[in-house]
Order: C-alpha cells, then structure tokens, then sequence
C-alpha cells in the first residue's frame, strides 16, 4: 500500500508477492508485444516511485537523478521551461555525460489557433541547452510530441504526465513515475526514443520545419 508523505509525494515500496505480481503482469505484457521477446526479469535492487504535482518534490527528485547520471541522459519534452532542470542537463552535459533531448515542435514556433497560422518562436529552454552543446532535436511529424520521458543511464526511466515546467511543479495536477533497473521496459523506451530521434530535425538556428500537421477529413 502506498504511503503517503508530509511532501506530497507518495513512495511505492511494494511488499514480495505485490511486486512480484506487477513484475509477472509486466512480463505477460511485454511478452505480447510484436517481437514476442521474453522480458528479462527486474534486477533485485528493481523500484519504482511516485510523485504528485503541484509541489510535490518532482523537480527535486529529477534535478538528483540528473546530477547522479554517469553515463547519459535522454529526454523527451513537451513543455521545457524549468530553469533547475534545464541547469542540471548542461551541467551533466559539462562532466561529460552524453546528453540528447527531444522537443515538440512548440519550443521553436507558436501556432495561432484563431488564424490557423504559425510565428517563430525559440524558446529560452531550447536555446539554452542548443548554445551548451547539448545535441536538442524537434519532433516535428505529430500535432503534438507530447512525450514526457528521461532515460538515465540505460536503467532509470521517468515517465507520467509531468511538464519539465515550472507550470507543471507549482500549479498543475501531475504525476511522475520513475523506475529503476527493468532491463526489458527500459529497452521498449530506448528503441522509441532512437525512434523518434531518427524522425526528427536536429536543431540549428533559423532551422525550417518539414511537416505541419493537418487533421484527416471525416465523412
């Protein structure tokens, strides 16, 4: 059963046979899927954790996971505008971990949902992390790249509805989940994120987008 903290933020510290019940659904699951590849069995040392929005330890929680990266870290973002952060990446970036990130196409223009029209828009967050070096692409074949997911270290995924935002921090209601050392879910995110990346324009100033969204016509 989940306990509840003065923090907001809840730690799922599951009992032997509840994990081992979400380890063997999870097995089921993963051994459905297109290549019927058997999972591999969560590490022993395997958890998972929660985390509420607004204020609820989010941002403190990821900014440590970042700043403990030895290896790399892969983001997938949405809205990308919080300052802790976006510091924490380009410090990483500094110590020499590898750094890749993914952004929707909203952090280089704004659509006029009136107008149906688009004006370019970089922002801060996008800038920030292109001038540290950091290899930033956009992710620009969806009306919305709506993914939230860092990848640390080939063995933490952080994943839920959470915005790397201040927005989402202080005012949204959000949930983030970070889990830690299941080889096979963590190769099911990878193979997306190499996905996506493969599918998208790496950012440089002045870069043109190739796709604009239109909706499918409905009889």
């Amino acid at each position: 059963m989940a306990r509840r903290s003065a923090s907001n933020s809840n730690v799922f510290q599951p009992g032997a046979l509840i994990f081992a019940a979400l380890c063997l659904l999870a097995g089921i699951w993963l051994g459905h899927l297109r290549n019927h590849t058997p999972a591999s069995h969560p590490q022993a040392d395997s958890s998972l954790k929660v985390f509420f929005a607004p204020d609820g330890g989010a941002t403190r929680e990821l900014v440590q996971l970042i700043n403990s990266a030895r290896k790399s870290v892969e983001v997938q973002a949405y809205s990308f505008t919080s300052k802790p952060i976006i510091k924490a990446l380009i410090h990483a970036r500094e110590r020499g971990v590898d750094v890749e990130i993914i952004l929707d196409r909203s952090n280089v223009e704004r659509k006029n949902y009136r107008t149906h029209t688009y004006r370019r828009l970089i922002s801060p967050g996008l800038d920030a992390v292109y001038t540290a070096g950091i290899p930033t692409y956009i992710d620009d074949r969806y009306l919305i790249a709506h993914n939230k997911v860092m990848l640390i270290d080939d063995r933490i995924i952080v994943t839920g509805s959470f915005n790397f935002s201040y927005a989402a921090a202080h005012f949204n209601a959000e949930n983030m989940l970070v889990i830690k050392n299941i080889p096979a879910l963590v190769s099911r995110y990878q193979k997306n994120f190499e996905f996506h990346e493969k599918t998208s324009q790496r950012y440089k100033p002045g870069l043109v987008l190739e796709h604009q969204f239109h909706f499918p016509r409905y009889n």
